[in-house]
């Protein structure tokens, strides 16, 4: 199946939702989402050098379904002291239909071509440990679980700590 990656626009916004949201719900949290369309579009799709986003949409001869959106990734570029500077994948998503001939892996071979060119040297990115699938096709592509090979451990503040450590007083 062939597919265009290009950058998002402003007017896949509402596709890219759609997408979050489909996630969110297959999780069990749809309550989470917080972020609509117009904000998505305002932060990420409207020139912020921080937040990139590609998106996959099918490609010009399938006029059936010509330009709708079947994967998006999401990613921001950060900087590391031991690596300098590194881009941190958010979101990798194909719906479901188009899985498994290489949609996913062709979206995140544009976005490695896009972040080396801008002077990354390593992606990071989380799992969960359910997602079996998930583990082996990004251990296939090269990827090094980190928690099991170096000890490393990924923390999170949530709003509440995030109030407390700011002062807030909640």
């Amino acid at each position: 199946m062939e597919c265009v990656v290009r950058p998002a626009q402003s007017t896949d916004c509402d596709h890219v939702m759609a997408m979050i949201r489909e996630i969110a719900e297959y999780h069990n949290k749809l309550d989470k989402v917080t972020i609509n369309s117009q904000v998505l579009g305002a932060d990420r799709f409207g020139g912020d050098p921080f937040y990139q986003c590609l998106v996959a949409e099918l490609a010009p001869e399938q006029e059936d379904k010509q330009g709708h959106l079947i994967s998006y990734v999401l990613f921001f570029f950060g900087y590391s002291v031991n690596t300098g500077r590194i881009v941190y994948l958010e979101n990798l998503y194909v719906v479901s239909e188009f899985r498994g001939p290489g949609i996913g892996k062709k979206l995140l071979s544009e976005m490695a071509k896009a972040v080396l060119a801008r002077g990354c040297s390593e992606m990071k990115f989380m799992v969960v440990a359910w997602n079996s699938q998930a583990l082996a096709w990004y251990r296939h592509l090269g990827a090094q679980d980190k928690t099991e090979a170096s000890d490393w451990h990924c923390f999170e503040l949530g709003a509440e700590a995030l109030r407390r450590l700011a002062g807030d007083g909640r």
